[in-house]
């Protein structure tokens, strides 16, 4: 199984899950979720456009892999479009969630996915025409990450 090594970024990971842990506790769940959520649909906007913006999902996504590496994140993207939908599938082999749980010394298989909800939250603010799910979660005894992600191609004129 791939685990981020990577100690910086393995901290960041656990210093979020740490901050919504906080916010939870004093404001409750939704209000600490929208809390967490400021400012990262313009990031995701930032980060994904270019990936999302003028071609098809698996291609945009693929380029960003190699970002992904380097972040010490090891993902895979599939094509998964259908007759008039763009769709691709991002299977993460390393766990966001399960590294920050890890981190802050909590049993990663219990944790919830929040740092994936969150992301996939900012994305559908962020592209209001794209559809991003959840398929599985390691955090929820899953082997990989799965997201989907997809959106209707117009018909032709």
């Amino acid at each position: 199984m791939h685990e981020i090594t990577d100690d910086g970024l393995r901290r960041g990971l656990a210093e979020r899950l740490g901050r919504y842990r906080e916010l939870r506790e004093r404001l409750g769940p939704e209000r600490a979720r929208e809390a967490m959520l400021e400012g990262l649909p313009e990031k995701q906007a930032a980060r994904l456009g270019p990936a999302v913006e003028g071609e098809r999902l698996a291609a945009g996504m693929a380029r960003a892999l190699p970002w992904l590496e380097a972040a010490g994140l090891v993902h895979e993207v599939v094509d998964d479009s259908r007759p008039g939908e763009d769709a691709a599938l991002e299977i993460a082999l390393t766990c966001t969630c399960a590294t920050a749980a890890e981190v802050l010394g909590l049993d990663p298989r219990a944790a919830e996915p929040l740092l994936c909800d969150l992301e996939a939250e900012a994305t559908r603010r962020a592209f209001p025409g794209l559809d991003v799910r959840a398929l599985a979660h390691r955090t929820g005894g899953g082997r990989v990450c799965v997201f989907r992600y997809r959106r209707d191609i117009p018909p032709a004129r």
